[in-house]
């Protein structure tokens, strides 16, 4: 007596490990490195000022969800707020998923699609994107039909890849088949293209949003559903009453309010993932380093020493993801970039 039995499913799974070492450049997390602004420090402290720290969030964020509806042009009402991406991906697995359906997503993507839908017994499909990081959406579609999958989840653009999913694609695995298609738009303010104004057409279409990647806001966990009603109002039935702090609320809707600096915040992004990515395609050596487009805040690089250039990296303080013979860096300050370049042109230089 007394002893516990830890169930089959959780002995076969192996936690996320993040990496919690101190580096001087760190370009591993897809995370802006620019941080909130310090033009609306004041009033973000002024609005903590009137939060009523002793009762609930509002348990829907209306206040919150009204002014994203109005940043990315949509009604509130076919939008929710979450604790980040990564609890409403987990909510839609929970509510709409039974043990032992399926679920498709590509190959490579976000792990996270595949360890929420796992965790409650649902069988992932993954589709692997070919060697130009596409796939053929008609296939695509014949796997989502023959083996009746419950949710398609995607990211567009993707993560890790950087490359984009076409409107027309999307559109075509939503109006081909039943399952609720849930395009994640994590990265969509570096890329312009989006089906956020489809969601009252088709009604198995969600879209995710976030706030911690062109807004800065990764500290505060802010995501977004949206969605059609019918979606929406069953989503309601399993996602946590009061799931988004007070002031994670206030925090968002603060930069929400100031449409012009997240666009500038943008701009400056994409200039320094254009530095990087063209000053990268310069030590671009074929298939012993290949560098890919992106449409993203990160660039997707293969290597036959990958994981050499990887560890050799880490070692010097600079932090990058690795899978495999892929690298993912995304794209920092001017003088974070200008480091992790030298880095590799020495590391490139010393494996020849």
């Amino acid at each position: 007596m007394g002893k516990l039995v830890i169930n089959d499913k959780l002995n076969r799974i192996e936690p996320y490990v993040v990496d919690k070492r101190e580096y001087r450049v760190k370009l591993d997390a897809n995370e802006s490195f620019l941080n909130f602004p310090e033009s609306l420090k004041e009033e973000l402290s002024e609005a903590l000022m009137k939060v009523i720290y002793n009762r609930y969030p509002d348990p829907e964020a209306e206040s919150l969800c009204r002014l994203y509806g109005q940043y990315c042009g949509v009604d509130s009402k076919y939008i929710l707020a979450g604790n980040g991406s990564d609890e409403i991906i987990q909510t839609l697995m929970n509510g709409f998923l039974n043990c032992g359906d399926g679920v498709l997503t590509l190959k490579p993507d976000f792990s996270m699609y595949k360890f929420y839908a796992s965790l409650i017994g649902a069988y992932v499909y993954d589709y692997a994107l070919d060697e130009n990081l596409t796939f053929d959406v008609e296939d695509f579609i014949n796997v989502a039909l023959n083996e009746d999958v419950k949710i398609i989840i995607f990211s567009t653009p993707n993560n890790p890849t950087g490359v984009v999913v076409s409107r027309e694609d999307i559109i075509k695995i939503v109006e081909q088949t039943n399952a609720l298609v849930v395009v994640d738009e994590a990265y969509y303010e570096f890329c312009g293209e989006t089906v956020v104004d489809l969601v009252a057409k088709y009604e198995n279409l969600a879209v995710l949003r976030t706030c911690s990647k062109a807004m800065g806001l990764a500290a505060a966990r802010v995501g977004f559903i949206i969605a059609g009603e019918l979606v929406i109002n069953n989503y309601k039935k399993v996602k946590p009453p009061y799931n988004v702090n007070s002031l994670s609320q206030v925090a968002a809707s603060v930069i929400l309010k100031h449409p012009d600096i997240i666009k500038d915040n943008i701009q400056k992004i994409v200039k320094e993932r254009d530095y990087l990515y063209e000053e990268l395609c310069k030590l671009d050596q074929g298939n012993k380093f290949k560098v890919y487009p992106t449409s993203s805040n990160f660039i997707y690089i293969k290597s036959e020493r990958g994981k050499e250039v990887y560890e050799v990296l880490r070692d010097q303080g600079i932090a990058i993801r690795c899978f495999g013979e892929y690298l993912r860096i995304n794209a920092g300050s001017r003088e974070e970039n200008i480091r992790v370049l030298e880095a590799i042109t020495c590391v490139l230089e010393d494996l020849k």
